[in-house]
């Protein structure tokens, strides 16, 4: 069962990108999609990269994550694919792990897996369903899938978009369960990444309470997601001292903009 880990990047970021590629390894390859706001960048490319046969790098000029993350689906040839940042740390026993894993359960599409995070993750091999409704959320290099299930990204959704920039993650796995697909949390440690160490604040960024009423509408319904608005700005009323008409007013401009 081979395996391609699809690292995401934009304009300097590239330069990271070889701390995160292991050496070689039978059966994986190293998928690296490279975004560009400008044609300098591409000077900023560096050699490791273009030398090793298990490195395919693609590049696309613009912005927008999802995007990014598209292109690089776009490009995968292995049985099983990782989702990868240009920040994330690997080990060769995390990448066997998930194949032999996909091997002991073949009726398994998406599998989600533990990483440096510090947030709620199942303790035991848990439906995505399940651990959603237990208070999991899950990011992007936790996500690894089967190819060729015909998901995309939201490319309305995640960082460099117009207006939403978060919350692709749960947008793909909400058109994973639409299509039937089967979805499991399994509590191994696949990658370590510093975005932890993030420091988006809902109650402080317009967009990322936009984004917010976006994905409650995507993923409950306009109804739903109105109710959900109005107990966040609530919660956050109360516990934080949070006005609340201006985060009222972007979390529903979230569900505005998806109409």
């Amino acid at each position: 069962m081979t395996l391609d880990v699809l690292i995401c990047t934009l304009d300097k970021g590239i330069l990271r990108v070889p701390k995160v590629i292991l050496p070689p390894m039978e059966g994986v390859l190293w998928v690296v999609s490279m975004q560009y706001t400008d044609k300098q960048y591409l000077d900023l490319v560096p050699t490791s990269l273009t030398e090793r046969e298990d490195i395919v790098l693609t590049c696309i000029e613009g912005k927008g994550l999802s995007r990014n993350r598209n292109n690089a689906l776009l490009h995968a040839q292995g049985d099983i694919l990782v989702i990868a940042d240009d920040d994330c740390q690997y080990t060769a026993e995390g990448l066997q792990t998930v194949r032999k894993t996909y091997e002991l359960n073949p009726s398994a599409n998406i599998i989600l897996f533990k990483s440096s995070l510090q947030k709620f993750f199942p303790d035991r091999p848990t439906p995505y369903r399940t651990a959603f409704e237990q208070g999991y959320y899950p990011s992007s290099v936790e996500m690894t899938l089967r190819r060729g299930l015909g998901l995309r990204f939201d490319e309305r959704f995640g960082l460099g978009s117009q207006h939403l920039s978060a919350g692709e993650e749960s947008v793909f796995l909400k058109d994973a369960e639409n299509a039937q697909y089967t979805i499991v949390c399994i509590p191994q440690l696949l990658a370590t990444t510093p975005a932890s160490a993030a420091t988006d604040n809902l109650l402080t960024d317009k967009r990322l309470q936009r984004t917010k009423g976006a994905v409650f509408r995507y993923l409950f319904g306009t109804a739903a997601a109105i109710w959900r608005c109005i107990k966040e700005t609530g919660y956050h009323t109360v516990h934080s001292h949070a006005n609340p008409l201006p985060l009222l007013y972007n979390l529903l401009r979230g569900i505005w903009i998806l109409q």
